[in-house]
């Protein structure tokens, strides 16, 4: 038998060891998890891996509830706009009706009536991520870990409000006084039906005589509001998730940079013996071979 064959062995084992250990450690401070891989703990490492892949579930709903926020505040935006066209239609036409106008007066309310109609329609082809909004009503799904809400978002284009007729022709004009009386009542009837997507035109309305619960603004904001609670919840939920894992798997970095620094240590007296070893056979061989 060679001489000192299980000093080497003994050196070898205990290097090969001692490199695995240490490339262990560097993966736990890398990673800063203490199970990195299943190898390490497999019952461990699988929960710590559950409970990540959930996080990252909560953290997409948050994102997706706040996504949809945003999207109701620019429809919100724009019924506001909308709602104050009505107001501005209704005040043209009571301006019409007074008995001082001539008819190029009423020409020129007409036209200023026809423009906010127009701009009713711009306010309903408002987009968010190339999604119209309030042309012809919208379904939203918001997909969360809690589940799945559905919300509506009227449409308020002139013709759904009765404005336009089929061919986009407006139904408004001041040629008469059953004319003016008519389309009156056509716009208290789209102030109706869109009434409430402005809560700060609320006290206008009302001095015109409107007695309006503004609906529509009342459901997108408290719609708004539920989903800000929603994201909260989220948030809250993310923050526990995360604590939690970090107490059940996170590693303690600086005592595993203690531990990398003995296990280089130990790495390079093992390295040490084994160079030891080779150099005391490679002088037995050398004296050897000259006898």
């Amino acid at each position: 038998m060679p001489i000192g064959i299980n000093g080497v062995n003994s050196s070898l084992n205990n290097l090969n060891r001692v490199q695995i250990a240490s490339q262990e450690t560097v993966q736990r401070i890398a990673t800063g998890s203490r199970y990195p891989n299943a190898r390490n703990n497999a019952s461990q490492y699988a929960i710590s891996q559950r409970r990540y892949n959930n996080i990252g579930s909560i953290a997409r709903s948050n994102q997706n509830t706040q996504n949809v926020s945003a999207m109701l505040r620019t429809a919100a935006g724009a019924a506001g706009n909308t709602v104050q066209a009505l107001s501005s239609i209704r005040e043209n036409i009571i301006n019409a009706a007074n008995g001082t106008n001539n008819q190029t007066d009423r020409q020129y309310l007409q036209r200023m009536i026809e423009q906010r109609v127009q701009q009713i329609d711009n306010n309903a082809n408002v987009e968010y991520n190339n999604q119209r909004l309030l042309n012809g009503g919208r379904n939203l799904t918001v997909a969360g870990v809690t589940g799945y809400d559905n919300i509506r978002i009227a449409d308020l284009t002139s013709r759904s409000l009765g404005l336009t007729d089929n061919q986009g022709r407006v139904n408004l004009n001041l040629d008469n006084n059953e004319a003016i009386q008519n389309s009156l009542n056509r716009v208290d009837n789209a102030l109706d039906i869109a009434r409430g997507t402005n809560t700060t035109l609320e006290t206008a309305i009302e001095d015109l005589g409107f007695e309006s619960a503004l609906d529509v603004e009342t459901t997108l904001g408290a719609q708004q509001q539920r989903l800000e609670y929603q994201s909260d919840m989220y948030t809250r939920m993310e923050e526990n998730e995360l604590e939690a894992a970090a107490t059940q798997s996170d590693s303690n970095i600086a005592r595993e940079i203690t531990n990398l620094r003995s296990q280089r240590a130990q790495e390079q007296l093992a390295l040490f013996a084994t160079q030891m070893f080779n150099q005391n056979r490679a002088s037995i061989l050398n004296l050897l071979g000259t006898q």
